[in-house]
């Protein structure tokens, strides 16, 4: 597996109030860090925010409400703002997003409120691709009520917090360490009450372990580097023998639950400049009801009631959540099975249901009537339609087992592959994509074509399991009438894309040279890139001699769909300024001016 292009942690920058990461053997490229989780919108605007409510009255019991929560998270990472910064300082970097894969959530809210503790539980964030997680949750009556009111009446004050990780190269330190993972594990666990720690803790830990005997470490002699091969081990620890779980205190950093049974008895010696995937947490803040209320304000409902279901004993209602963007391409119809065995001798018969997934429905319920003392258990089964030549076919996922009331399909129970595509709305405000998804099925030509723009800013194509060959490719179109840029053709993969996607965005540099044609001694022109004529901080000054004839002019291009730069003759204070010329397109990677042409102005 090559590493090259993978976020080197050991490599960090501190730019624009996060960190930045340099790539691996990539030096023109790093990747941002999300400051902050936002709530990903849906097509026509509204956000992927949903809450149900379920009633359910009969018989002689009171009436029951519960709720069904679905939010989709996306990173918020300002690259524009820090990809300027990192400019500033890095001229020739060109600045990406890293998205989180996975992590938790809990709301959390001011002293004075009286909140469910059901709200204060930490709920996982399931990875739902292309940059997006995505939290699914049945409440209770007190805290969908709260909710409820929440969402329809405005209040704001309660907001999240959530853990998540993302996976780079570890840092890298030249020693070796030497210890025996079980013994080490038995210091751990006298220190750890509940077994969770932060990276930070367990690098201090490590370090008192490195200085005291209980790890042997080659080639550190100060407490410097002491301090850095105990983060470097630290590091490795964590992806070999940890996963993250839900911190006590978050405020304190995010923590991992070690698996202390997994740390094998003997001796081990690891390098600690090997390069090693391993995962870096982070702890992000969310206000998903203060997104809500901005959405009622403009007339967006993001509360259902369901239909009222009749109570009855043995009456279990099944929280369904198909993780995936709404707008689904080459899929006709899909949904699931539900099948619940015979459960002898209280119910000998089997029980069974289903439900369609249509767009923006985040979430889908199914009634079962089991035995009064018997488990919520079953098993199920994906299906989908899809055109086939001149017809339709239906496929079928594998037969999974699932226990509990709230299932999220994961990807792998689908009889297609999902492929999603969402694009930033900075980039939807500049153009409309088009995307092609192609490859081979049965010998045959199999394509799929999608659009993203300010209404539909992500979707699926529901890619047949046997097609081969197959690749995504996008033209990018200016809203304006104006340039098309591409990208790809690309894997066959999810796919987050950002004005910083298009190989023209970012750092631009060009050779501007001069042809001396008559006695000029020097000319000096102005540059600045097309879309920020009128920002003196994006304009440089070009002065060119005959003895120095050429010179680099380097900016940074924010929007790849004008990615050129205008130039003009140099003016005194006090005369008039010349006027810029058309935009010159970057690509020729050289530009030649002629010293005569100044006396006319022509440019």
């Amino acid at each position: 597996m090559s590493l090259k292009n993978i976020p080197d942690w050991s490599q960090p920058l501190h730019i624009g109030g996060g960190e930045i990461f340099l790539a691996y053997e990539e030096p023109r490229r790093a990747y941002a860090l999300p400051l902050e989780l936002g709530v990903a919108p849906e097509p026509g605007g509204a956000p992927a925010l949903s809450l149900e409510l379920i009633r359910m009255i009969g018989g002689n019991h009171e009436p029951q409400v519960f709720g069904l929560l679905a939010v989709r998270f996306s990173g918020q990472y300002a690259l524009s703002e820090r990809q300027q910064e990192l400019f500033a300082e890095h001229p020739g970097i060109k600045l990406e997003p890293l998205a989180p894969r996975g992590g938790f959530v809990r709301f959390q809210a001011a002293g004075v409120l009286d909140i469910p503790e059901e709200l204060f539980a930490p709920r996982p964030l399931i990875w739902s691709g292309a940059g997006s997680l995505t939290l699914s949750a049945q409440l209770g009556q007190t805290a969908t009520m709260m909710l409820h009111d929440a969402l329809v009446n405005g209040m704001v004050t309660v907001t999240a917090l959530a853990e998540v990780e993302a996976w780079g190269l570890a840092s890298r330190f030249p020693a070796h360490a030497e210890f025996n993972p079980s013994e080490l594990a038995a210091l751990l666990n006298a220190s750890i009450s509940d077994g969770r720690i932060t990276q930070t803790e367990l690098a201090s830990q490590l370090a008192n372990h490195m200085q005291n005997g209980s790890i042997s470490v080659t080639g550190v002699t100060t407490d410097t580097e002491r301090t850095a091969a105990a983060n470097a081990c630290a590091e490795r620890l964590l992806g070999r023998f940890a996963r993250l779980s839900p911190a006590v205190d978050p405020s304190l950093g995010a923590s991992y639950m070690i698996e202390m049974e997994t740390m094998p008895d003997g001796k081990v010696t690891w390098d600690l400049s090997d390069k090693t995937l391993v995962p870096r947490a982070m702890v992000l803040s969310a206000n998903p009801l203060e997104t809500a209320k901005q959405a009622a304000a403009h007339g967006f409902t993001l509360t259902r009631d369901a239909p009222v279901i009749q109570f009855s004993t043995g009456l279990h209602l099944l929280s369904l959540y198909p993780n995936l963007p709404s707008r689904k391409i080459g899929v006709l119809m899909m949904g699931v099975e539900i099948r619940v065995p015979p459960f002898l001798p209280d119910r000998p018969q089997t029980v069974t249901g289903s439900a369609l997934f249509r767009e923006n429905e985040m979430v889908k319920t199914i009634p079962i009537r089991l035995s009064a003392n018997e488990p919520v258990a079953y098993d199920y089964q994906t299906f989908a339609f899809i055109s086939a030549g001149e017809g339709t076919q239906r496929l079928t996922g594998p037969v999974l087992h699932h226990q509990g009331l709230l299932l999220t399909l994961p990807p792998d129970s689908f009889p297609v592959q999902f492929v999603r595509v969402e694009a930033t709305q900075l980039l939807l405000e500049a153009a409309t994509l088009k995307i092609h998804c192609t490859g081979l099925r049965n010998d045959k030509t199999w394509n799929a074509v999608g659009t993203l723009d300010q209404t539909t800013t992500s979707l699926a194509f529901a890619v047949p399991r046997d097609v081969t060959g197959g690749t995504l490719a996008m033209e990018a179109a200016a809203r304006n009438g104006g340039r098309r840029r591409s990208i790809g053709p690309l894997a066959l993969e999810d796919c987050w894309l950002d004005l910083s996607s298009f190989p023209t965005a970012g750092p631009a540099i060009i050779i501007i040279s001069c042809n001396f044609d008559d006695a000029a001694g020097l000319v000096a022109i102005e540059c600045a890139p097309e879309d920020r004529l009128d920002n003196p901080e994006a304009t440089g000054l070009i002065r060119l001699t005959p003895a120095n004839p050429s010179r680099e002019w380097r900016w940074l291009v924010l929007n790849p769909l004008n990615d050129g730069f205008c130039w003009r003759w140099f003016r005194l204070p006090g005369e008039p300024s010349a006027p810029w010329s058309p935009p010159i397109d970057p690509g020729a990677g050289s530009f030649t001016i002629k010293s005569s042409a100044r006396m006319e102005g022509v440019q």
